[in-house]
């Protein structure tokens, strides 16, 4: 009897030991993971007036048709309009100039929510005119919630739609003062993008 009671109290013992060596390690690990992603947090839509911050760009400014802009719901960024081919085919809306602080970063991470159409997300850089920008596909499925990770060095350059060479025109990620959502898919008709946050990698 005396040998069993010795037994549990050794098991006892053991996890009180793992309980308290475990859990301030996980917090630790816990509170240093939610300082990384705050970290790379760039916009998640929660300021008192999100607006402010953006812009819009449609293809009226070379003769298009198409109607497009953000709004905020829920802390959720919405690009929502319609695009029409005929004179152009794509809206953007984009940043205002900031210093995003990019010079060690791979890359942007989104997450979003589409309506199945195909979008872009995009850099500036300081005093320039020039885009970088890459597709992504927010699928078939517009219920659920999507990620995608969109390396700097995969974005493709362009002025005013012309495609322009990354050598003679590199992303120098220190000097990006403005992030970009473009919807030019050569498509008629209604889109809309939901976007919970934007951060870097």
């Amino acid at each position: 009897m005396n040998r069993l009671l010795m037994s549990f109290s050794h098991v006892y013992l053991l996890i009180t030991f793992f309980c308290l060596a475990f859990v301030p390690c996980s917090s630790a690990i816990n509170k240093k993971k939610k300082q990384k992603e705050m970290e790379n947090l760039i916009y998640d839509f929660t300021e008192d007036n999100p607006a402010t911050n953006w812009i819009t760009v449609n293809d009226n400014v070379m003769g298009g048709r198409s109607e497009g802009g953000f709004s905020f719901k829920k802390k959720r960024l919405i690009f929502s309009g319609i695009t029409n081919t005929n004179g152009g085919g794509f809206s953007s809306i984009r940043t205002n100039s900031s210093d995003f602080n990019l010079s060690d970063k791979e890359g942007l991470h989104i997450r979003y929510k589409g309506d199945g159409r195909t979008f872009k997300l995009g850099a500036r850089m300081e005093g320039k005119s020039v885009s970088y920008r890459s597709n992504f596909n927010t699928g078939s499925d517009s219920k659920g919630w999507q990620e995608a990770r969109i390396p700097f060095d995969e974005m493709e350059v362009s002025w005013r739609g012309r495609p322009l060479s990354k050598e003679e025109h590199p992303l120098i990620k220190s000097k990006i003062r403005s992030i970009e959502f473009m919807i030019y898919d050569k498509k008629d008709g209604p889109f809309k993008l939901l976007v919970d946050w934007i951060k870097s990698y």
